[in-house]
């Protein structure tokens, strides 16, 4: 069978595949990888988690395409922290996309997925903030503490965030109490206030000098997307009113990712007004060099692998230790209920010899 069967209830799987308010259009486990690949031509309701990302990508790699066309986005160093800033967006959509199309297929595939779909969004806040401190930055930070390490502090806090969402996902069980969203939402908000702080601060300084970007309205879009969809995000909202109601569409999840579509959307429109701003700021900084753009790149994107495999491995062992002690648990019992029938047996056996002599004597 290629298609993925009928998608089941809430009931019909484990525990953990399980979601909030969600009680229909889970798909089975233990199907072949081509199954939940196509699984995005059907009905479930991961099925508009899948596409609002895949568009979301589409969108991205379409203006990179047309900027490639305007900017030399690999010959100009001054380029290359934008070019290093769509891949990140690139990468984030292409894991969170394949996580949810691919994370039914078993508990590990499951724990793994979203390991890589945290990876992926710490490394496009690493992104964020690369294009923010280069284009989006006010002149009098330049050389500030914030500008000077704009880009170390961005990258090991995109490796805490992947770090802290993992854990939010491994130590704790559904269904998941409160402190797991602590841990997601605190190292999410840690490195969004880092990376929008220059747009933050260009925004308070129009007060104050009056200069007012055309960006801005775009950069005050993105904020504003972002920050709906953290609250969809973290309140289950709609769902939590009416379970089972926006089991397919409409749930918060799939909103999030669309908020999230958005703030991207509305980033790249402001990107562009800052880069063909004819007092563009990179232009009164150093030249990027390909240690902090590439370099930095590669650096967060091989610690946030380090640390999916670190705990891939240690999820891995912890499912095969709880498999063999199920294992044991049933061996034992299946031993007890045999081991009493025999007696039981046995006993019966006793009494008949017993009668059998008596009634002899």
């Amino acid at each position: 069978m290629i298609f993925l069967p009928p998608a089941l209830d809430k009931d019909e799987i484990p525990i953990l595949f399980h979601e909030p308010y969600v009680l229909t259009g889970f798909r089975p486990l233990h199907y072949p990888w081509t199954s939940y690949l196509l699984s995005i031509f059907q009905w479930h309701n991961e099925l508009l988690n899948i596409w609002t990302h895949l568009l979301a990508l589409i969108m991205v790699l379409i203006r990179a395409s047309v900027w490639s066309t305007e900017f030399s986005l690999l010959s100009d160093p001054f380029m290359w922290p934008l070019s290093v800033g769509i891949i990140t967006m690139i990468i984030l959509y292409i894991c969170s996309s394949g996580a949810h199309c691919l994370q039914n297929r078993s508990e590990v595939v499951h724990y793994t997925c979203f390991m890589c779909d945290y990876a992926g969004i710490g490394l496009y806040g690493f992104g964020s903030t690369m294009l923010h401190y280069w284009y989006c930055l006010h002149e009098d930070l330049l050389g500030s503490f914030s500008h000077q390490f704009a880009i170390p502090v961005g990258a090991v806090l995109a490796v805490i965030v992947c770090i802290c969402c993992t854990i939010s996902k491994t130590k704790y069980k559904r269904p998941y109490p409160f402190i797991r969203r602590v841990w997601q939402m605190s190292s999410v908000f840690a490195i969004y206030v880092w990376l929008i702080f220059p747009i933050w601060y260009r925004i308070w300084m129009y007060y104050h000098d009056g200069k007012w970007s055309s960006s801005f309205k775009n950069h005050i879009q993105q904020m504003l997307w972002f920050t709906v969809g953290g609250f969809f995000f973290g309140s289950d909202v709609p769902q939590r009113f009416c379970p089972g109601l926006f089991d397919i569409i409409g749930h918060s999840h799939q909103i999030f990712h669309m908020c999230i579509f958005m703030t991207t959307y509305e980033q790249m429109n402001a990107l562009y007004l800052e880069l063909t701003d004819d007092t563009v700021i990179i232009h009164k900084m150093e030249e990027p060099t390909l240690f902090n753009t590439w370099g930095m790149l590669a650096m967060v994107i091989v610690a946030n692998i380090f640390v999916v495999y670190y705990f891939h491995c240690s999820v891995n062992n912890r499912l095969e230790q709880e498999k063999e002690q199920n294992l044991d648990v049933k061996n034992n019992k299946h031993m007890t209920e045999n081991g009493g029938s025999c007696l039981h047996q046995e006993n019966i056996q006793k009494s008949l010899v017993s009668k059998c002599k008596d009634k002899t004597q």
